[in-house]
């Protein structure tokens, strides 16, 4: 009996699965589609076409900026970091379309989109200030104070996307904390600390310089004849060849506050060594390297001094991950005896946060790269 029941249970259902397939298979277009006016199921959710483009005007500068930049591969300082400026403003302003951000906060980041666009296309020096956007509340003064340094000192032009995109972010954070407060802005100081944190960790590039007497030494001056008839003059001698100067390309990668570990590099370092590895492979073997480690001032200077030395240890062991050799590297530990950046230390706890911030630049690893060492 119960083999019978199965038997039924299992007929009834293959009946029934013929006669909604013959349903459909009538219903269905020759030509494999189902018709215009038929109700096709679709999974619950999000609509397909929910997805709309952006505005008009948002595309308009993105194909301004594109054709700018496609038309210059290696534009100078000025126009890379206006360039820079204005995709991270669009980004700004993409991303208040998506949100449906009020139509005040999509038009500021257009605006400052549009002016900086109109610098680069009139071939003007782009403007270097940062507008706060509507309802912006100031909460990271030292990343401002900071990236206002890399402007003064001439950073900008080392690691101009860096600085131009650690700007925008800053006034995108403090545009967050306007919005939703600390806790919403969290995530926003992140993204704001690693695009600073490599803009802060640029050299400044070295100033082109003529040449000077010491290079290329007067000839000493021809002697008066004895005699009246005039001689045909001499050709000036060639000067000596001349060696290539050595050139020290430093580069800097920070750490967290009383962190070490290879682990703990920042991720703007992390990409400048990635691209000092790469370059070591165009230059003679032998070339030297030497890693110096540094500590802020907090902490007892002997711990300091070791804490540097595990940085310095840990940057060496990341560029033998890359494939640099280990004989070129001398390596060397500061402590807290040489810090670039002074901060003001206050007593009340709710500002440590914000000194140990400030004391960032000073938790570094200077990797010196010498080339035509002699």
């Amino acid at each position: 009996m119960r083999e019978t029941s199965a038997r039924l249970r299992h007929l009834r259902l293959s009946l029934l699965g013929l006669l909604l397939g013959s349903a459909v298979a009538c219903a269905t277009e020759p030509g494999g589609e189902p018709p215009a006016d038929m109700q096709v199921p679709t999974q619950p959710g999000r609509p397909p076409d929910s997805r709309t483009p952006g505005p008009a005007a948002l595309r308009a500068l993105q194909a301004r900026l594109d054709s700018i930049t496609a038309s210059d591969s290696t534009p100078a300082c000025a126009a890379a970091y206006a360039a820079n400026k204005a995709q991270a403003w669009l980004n700004f302003a993409e991303y208040a379309v998506a949100e449906q951000l009020p139509l005040a906060d999509r038009a500021a980041g257009l605006r400052n989109a549009d002016a900086l666009i109109a610098s680069l296309e009139r071939h003007e020096q782009a403007r270097h200030e940062t507008p706060a956007l509507p309802g912006a509340r100031h909460v990271r003064d030292d990343l401002w104070r900071s990236v206002a340094a890399v402007e003064r000192d001439g950073r900008t032009c080392a690691a101009p996307k860096m600085t131009a995109y650690c700007e925008v972010e800053l006034a995108w954070m403090d545009y967050e904390a306007g919005a939703g407060g600390r806790r919403h802005v969290d995530p926003y100081v992140r993204i704001a600390e690693d695009y600073c944190s490599g803009a802060i960790a640029a050299q400044p590039l070295p100033a082109a310089s003529p040449a000077d007497a010491r290079e290329f030494p007067p000839s000493a001056p021809e002697p008066e004849s004895s005699s009246s008839t005039p001689t045909a003059a001499a050709a000036p001698a060639a000067p000596p060849p001349t060696e290539a100067a050595p050139e020290d390309l430093a580069l800097s990668v920070l750490f967290p506050h009383n962190r070490a570990a290879r682990s703990d590099i920042r991720p703007a370092g992390r990409l400048e060594l990635r691209r000092m590895a790469r370059r070591l492979k165009s230059l003679p073997a032998g070339t030297p390297i030497r890693v110096v480690g540094h500590a802020d001032l907090t902490g007892h200077p002997q711990y300091n001094l070791r804490l540097s030395e595990q940085r310095a240890r840990s940057v060496v062991r990341e560029l033998r991950l890359l494939g640099v050799h280990g004989e070129r590297i001398g390596i060397a530990a500061r402590g807290s005896s040489q810090p670039v950046t002074q901060c003001p230390l206050s007593d009340r706890w709710v500002d440590r946060r914000s000194y140990l911030a400030c004391l960032e630049p000073n938790r570094r690893v200077v990797v010196h790269l010498v080339i035509n060492a002699r």
